[in-house]
């Protein structure tokens, strides 16, 4: 046992536990599972249309324009489908490879500030993240976001260590990069995180003359205005009234897509994101003021405190918005002198988590009892979905994190990365498997469905999307999917709990016209509308 023990030891302080990291939690089962809604169907679909369209300075949905993000990302996967194909794979691939960017970033920065062993230790907390590698793995703007917000805060912090004009222009290109992948956050975060650490170090005056660097605003605007132009070209004002107004301004002001909260919202998301790391959190914050007085560990809580604040505030909140918040809390984790110590009790927070996956099967079964409508037709289908294989493998998971746990000799740091990984394999094979069956396999079952009914019709017939949105149902079917009310003669597809609303629709606006029921499983249905009999 302790030759393993030491095996194991000498193998996670090698740089080949990052690569074995990265490709079991960045690359593991890429293209296994397919693409979820909402997310991930509505980038890849409006990837899609891009490509069928040829239309590559501005995005569109289900035909419809698409305002939500910029532009950069949506490059990025039509270059990946065009040379691997169209497959979940080649949708997924260019976060995978932005996160492989992300890790060497993190590594690179943290070696060179907090030494190469805790840079090496940064760069596997990073990887072996449970939330990190969801957004690493997913086929959305997220992890490219990151990588850029995180290379213009690492070099504005070797700027504010030594002042180099390559060094202003690196940190603009960045921000300009992250504008074109997500918006106005891309520059906002690096420019705030910065301006309240000088403020708060009364840092010489010549450091605020880089935020009026003409170069690096010229290389900024130089960057973003090619597309601008494009985009006002192809879409016109409209762009940017639904861009700035109602996915950023109305996102902070309002409610969007039912994803509310409270201000207490990410103080209690926090140790959720914090997987498998939760106990290093600790050691964070409980010495706050011996952490303000290092000017390195002042400005990555900054970093952390304007995303959490920022997004506390907002009116739109869902657990990954401060993700990119995460990264300053990692190094942070990374420099904790505690995580060389031996002690095992900080590893129940991935165990619990871990134990509380493998009775899933069991809290699902007991809240589809309790559940109705739209989510209780989801549940209800938890004895087809969990199988005795979910069982089998989330207990050989439990069990190899406990040996982990208990193994002898090894560090905290060490202990916590092996449940990382373990942890990680499971959720985006297995777990990911179960959600995408309860969630998704019912759109792929209406498809299969729509092309017998198409065969034995032998005619193509014109479905729409009545108060529900699940993109990647136009994703796999490869056409347009329009979201509105039906016509008579017309295929729709809904939820069950929009039935009623349906109804009421066709006896109010189409003279009292007859839905007939045609196919039905796991919450959606179709109906086909007739004349009034």
């Amino acid at each position: 046992m302790q030759l393993f023990s030491y095996q194991l030891r000498r193998f996670l302080t090698s740089p080949w536990a990052i690569h074995f990291s990265i490709g079991l939690s960045f690359f593991l089962g890429l293209g296994s599972i397919p693409l979820f809604d909402l997310d991930e169907g509505a980038f890849t679909e409006a990837t899609r249309e891009m490509l069928e369209s040829g239309v590559f300075s501005a995005t569109y949905l289900d035909g419809e324009p698409r305002y939500d993000k910029p532009i950069f990302f949506y490059w990025l996967q039509a270059t990946s489908v065009s040379l691997f194909g169209f497959n979940e794979w080649a949708f997924r691939l260019p976060s995978a490879l932005m996160a492989c960017l992300w890790t060497f970033a993190v590594y690179r920065f943290a070696a060179e500030f907090i030494g190469r062993t805790r840079g090496l230790i940064a760069a596997l907390f990073l990887v072996n993240s449970l939330w990190i590698a969801l957004i690493a793995r997913s086929a959305i703007a997220d992890a490219t976001l990151n990588v850029f917000l995180c290379l213009a805060i690492f070099d504005i912090w070797r700027y504010f260590q030594t002042p180099a004009k390559p060094l202003v222009i690196r940190i603009y290109l960045w921000m300009a990069l992250a504008t074109l992948t997500k918006g106005p956050v891309g520059v906002v975060v690096p420019l705030l995180t910065s301006l309240v650490f000088l403020i708060s170090t009364r840092a010489d005056k010549k450091h605020y003359l880089a935020y009026l660097n003409p170069l690096g605003w010229f290389v900024y605007i130089a960057t973003v205005a090619p597309w601008v132009i494009a985009v006002y070209l192809e879409q016109g004002s409209g762009f940017f009234e639904g861009f700035i107004v109602e996915h950023n301004l109305k996102r902070f002001s309002a409610t969007r897509e039912s994803h509310g909260g409270s201000v207490l919202y990410y103080l209690f998301a926090l140790p959720l994101l914090a997987l498998p790391f939760t106990g290093l959190l600790a050691g964070v914050f409980k010495p706050i003021r011996a952490q303000l007085r290092d000017p390195l560990s002042r400005y990555l809580l900054i970093w952390f405190a304007v995303f959490f604040v920022i997004f506390s505030f907002s009116k739109t909140q869902l657990p990954h918005y401060i993700l990119n918040g995460c990264v300053p809390l990692i190094i942070l984790f990374a420099r904790q002198k505690n995580i060389f110590n031996q002690r095992q009790w900080i590893t129940v927070f991935p165990l619990a988590f871990m134990a509380l996956l493998v009775s899933l099967p069991q809290l699902v079964s007991t809240a589809a009892q309790q559940a109705s409508g739209y989510d209780g037709a989801i549940l209800s289908r938890h004895a087809e979905v969990f199988t005795p294989s979910y069982t089998l493998y989330a207990v050989i998971a439990f069990g190899m994190m406990l040996i982990a746990c208990l193994l002898p000799r090894l560090r905290i740091w060490q202990r916590l990365v092996l449940c990382g990984i373990i942890l990680n394999s499971f959720s985006y094979t297995v777990f990911a498997d179960v959600i995408s069956k309860f969630q998704q396999q019912p759109i792929h079952y209406a498809i299969e469905f729509l092309k017998e009914r198409e065969a034995e019709l032998g005619v193509s017939e014109t479905i729409v999307a009545y108060r529900m949105h699940m993109p990647s149902f136009s994703v796999y079917r490869k056409k347009i999917t329009p979201l509105r009310a039906p016509l008579i003669g017309e295929l729709v597809m809904t939820r069950v709990d929009r039935v009623k609303r349906l109804n009421h629709y066709l006896q109010e606006s189409l003279d009292g016209s007859q839905a007939t029921l045609v196919w039905q499983t796991g919450g959606l249905v179709i109906y086909k509308i007739h004349e009034e009999p």
